[in-house]
């Protein structure tokens, strides 16, 4: 498989400062092989799945957004943790603290699920219970 990504192209008869060796029996000169379609190919056959995840995550987000109601907690790209007031297509205001108002693009709010993570803590004390209650039940 070829690798060169150009022609090797002769300059044309006359052009000025090359000389041009006539080739042996009068046989046209051959050219030499240029690229394969596939390696031209290859970038954009690389760029089209990351191309189509883009896509995929930006329908999601829209799809979220739709889902969007007022009262529901919402983050903005900014950082900003708040309460939705409103949304249209462009725009959206959130409340940041009382009295406190601000207005953002619709296309960076999203949903603010405070997932907290399941502390030691609790995972600890139910193993403590359930082992108290098998050491009971011996």
């Amino acid at each position: 498989m070829s690798l060169y990504f150009f022609q090797n192209v002769q300059p044309k008869q006359g052009t000025p400062g090359t000389t041009q060796e006539a080739p042996a029996g009068g046989a046209p000169a051959q050219q030499a092989p240029g690229g394969s379609m596939i390696t031209m190919l290859l970038p954009f056959l690389i760029l089209v799945p990351f191309l189509f995840m883009s896509f995929r995550r930006q329908k999601k987000e829209q799809q979220a957004r739709k889902n969007l109601k007022k009262g529901d907690k919402v983050v903005t790209q900014a950082g900003l943790i708040g309460e939705l007031v409103d949304i249209d297509e462009r725009l959206a205001k959130v409340k940041i603290a009382p009295g406190t108002t601000v207005q953002v693009l619709a296309s960076a709010v999203s949903s603010f699920e405070a997932q907290a993570p399941a502390s030691k803590t609790d995972k600890e004390l139910s193993d403590l219970k359930e082992a108290k209650a098998t050491a009971d039940k011996k």
